[in-house]
């Protein structure tokens, strides 16, 4: 297990499974931690970019929250929804920019 000096990053850190199997919703990280949601994904978020922790967000029809990947097929599936999140919001930006007002 990895320490953390935030204790808030160390307890979002171990509510997060290892493995695609169990993923961990958000809300379920806040209750067991007693942290703020929107602290949450400030820590998730802090987790990925800053101390390169691959968590990654599974969103399928039965199977919805977080995970830490263990292998690089479960990262290349916690990649695919960023990718195709980023890309709505490019399509989003890109008109938003090209509206007249």
């Amino acid at each position: 297990m990895i320490n953390f000096t935030n204790k808030r990053l160390q307890l979002v850190y171990s509510a997060i499974p290892k493995g695609i199997e169990r993923p961990v919703t958000a809300k379920e990280i806040k209750l067991q931690t007693g942290i703020p949601m929107r602290d949450v994904y400030s820590c998730i978020n802090l987790l990925v970019t800053k101390y390169q922790v691959p968590i990654g967000g599974l969103r399928q029809d039965n199977k919805h929250g977080y995970f830490i990947a263990t292998n690089k097929e479960e990262l290349a599936l916690a990649i695919l929804p960023l990718e195709r999140h980023t890309q709505r919001m490019t399509e989003r930006l890109t008109a938003l920019k090209q509206i007249d007002v």
